[in-house]
């Protein structure tokens, strides 16, 4: 299947998995539509290079006002979305005892409530016009606890959750969701997570397959889900090189 003559929208497009996901999806013919809050200049004019066309509209994603607005304008420019893509983000790295209001807010505001909103003005559009596809990226750190990262473990288990039961609500719509649960990826968020310290060692020592991840390889699990994965929703797909799935490192 390709999106030829299809509209996808993909928030957080301006880099990082946003970025590799917006180039994905164009190669299979859809026109991108980027929602963030940074200028996505190098994204469009790689687009542009290949030949896709791109259209951004400035939108914070804790803002549901500015998600709907942006909707709007997409509507006069384009139409409705066949594909809608929750990549926007934040992280934080605090001891629970340390965790402020501010801390928590953002997360939630941004990974669950700006998904939710964001979600819900692309399944409004979707509806009347014969279903589509809503990925929400996810993380491994949805179904397992990490030290120092207790509000963005909540924001990303409510987000698995949300994912499951808008599943259940669109399905009569014909509208599918399903999420992308990346490992720890090349990506400035990585970066800042990793640091190049113990933390880096003890990741790559439980990943059988040796390595991080890069944005290519969760932009290719969401490639998947937009045209190919016809009779699947309300699933995590964890695209993280085994993590998840290693208890002890292999010390053989």
């Amino acid at each position: 299947m390709t999106l030829e003559g299809q509209v996808a929208v993909v928030t957080g497009g301006s880099r990082g998995v946003g970025r590799a996901t917006c180039l994905r999806l164009a190669e299979k013919g859809a026109a991108i539509a980027i929602l963030d809050v940074i200028d996505p200049g190098e994204t469009v004019a790689l687009l542009e290079e290949r030949g896709a066309s791109a259209w951004f509209h400035e939108t914070d994603l804790a803002q549901p006002e500015q998600i709907e607005q942006a909707f709007v304008r997409l509507d006069d420019a384009w139409g409705p979305p066949r594909v809608h893509v929750n990549v926007a983000g934040v992280f934080a790295a605090v001891p629970a005892l340390e965790t402020t209001p501010e801390v928590w807010d953002r997360m939630m505001d941004v990974n669950v409530r700006g998904a939710f909103f964001a979600a819900q003005a692309a399944a409004k559009r979707m509806r009347t016009n014969g279903g589509g596809r809503i990925i929400n990226i996810l993380s491994n750190a949805a179904v397992q606890g990490f030290a120092h990262e207790a509000a963005y473990c909540a924001s990303k288990g409510a987000a698995l959750l949300m994912t499951r039961t808008l599943a259940v609500e669109l399905a009569q719509y014909d509208i599918t969701v399903n999420g992308v649960g990346p490992g720890t990826v090349h990506t400035d968020m990585g970066a800042e997570y990793l640091g190049g310290g113990p933390i880096a060692e003890h990741e790559l020592s439980r990943t059988p397959l040796g390595r991080f991840g890069e944005p290519e390889d969760i932009a290719e699990a969401v490639a998947w889900m937009a045209t190919e994965a016809r009779w699947l929703t309300g699933q995590a797909l964890y695209v993280d090189g085994g993590f998840l799935a290693t208890g002890l490192p292999d010390l053989g």
